[in-house]
């Protein structure tokens, strides 16, 4: 089964890191660049996880994760940020820096380990 992603960070380093990750882990990814872009991808089709940064341009990651538990709540989203106190807000969170290890965790978490 090929999972559906969806990145959305403004510093390509990180969206470029985190969906080679989840290529390699199987996935089928789409990257962007804000969080205004991933509601719009998600309103185009279905996925089965978003990554999504916090501090981003146009729409913060937990306002499209807010949005989406609305429009799309079978969508897992887990949410990253180098703020901690972003944490406390929502219920799958990923304090930055972290590596590949903790990322896949985090997703093996949310979505169960990959076969």
């Amino acid at each position: 089964m090929c999972l559906r992603s969806l990145v959305a960070d403004d510093e390509p380093d990180i969206r470029d890191f985190i969906g080679h990750v989840l290529e390699r882990a199987g996935h089928h990814v789409t990257t962007v660049g804000d969080g205004a872009e991933a509601l719009e991808r998600a309103s185009e089709q279905d996925f089965d996880l978003m990554v999504l940064d916090h501090h981003m341009p146009r729409m913060t990651g937990l306002a499209v994760a807010d949005e989406l538990s609305r429009a799309c709540p079978d969508t897992k989203v887990l949410l990253m940020s180098g703020d901690l106190d972003v944490g406390r807000a929502h219920p799958h969170f990923l304090p930055k820096p972290f590596n590949r290890g903790e990322f896949m965790a985090a997703v093996d978490s949310l979505l169960g380990p990959a076969d």
